[in-house]
């Protein structure tokens, strides 16, 4: 009788220790879990950062191409191309509507 005492002492106390292991297993896996999450936490917003620079960065070039662009060809039209008594946008209209007949034909 001792005896099987002392064994279910035995396999109460393996049990208790297989469900410690576990218990000290599933703490390691949500401590490597919760440490993974913030390093992808960050690592996201570090390339929505860097995506947000990029697009105003080319925001801005484009802006001042198309600009720059603009002024140009406005100065071009306003020398060469604009009749006496018509409007920089009169002569942009007429050149357009001139180009289009152009292309139909």
């Amino acid at each position: 009788m001792l005896l099987a005492a002392a064994a279910m002492c035995g396999v109460a106390g393996a049990q208790t220790e297989n469900n410690m292991d576990k218990n000290n297993m599933q703490r390691v896996a949500d401590t490597v879990k919760n440490g993974y999450q913030k390093i992808e936490e960050g690592v996201v917003t570090g390339y929505k950062a860097i995506e947000s620079g990029v697009v105003n960065g080319y925001t801005a070039i484009q802006d001042g191409v198309v600009e720059g662009f603009t002024r140009i060809s406005d100065a071009f039209v306003k020398k060469f191309l604009m009749r006496e008594g018509e409007t920089l946008e009169e002569a942009k209209a007429r050149i357009a509507k001139e180009e289009e007949e152009l292309h139909t034909r």
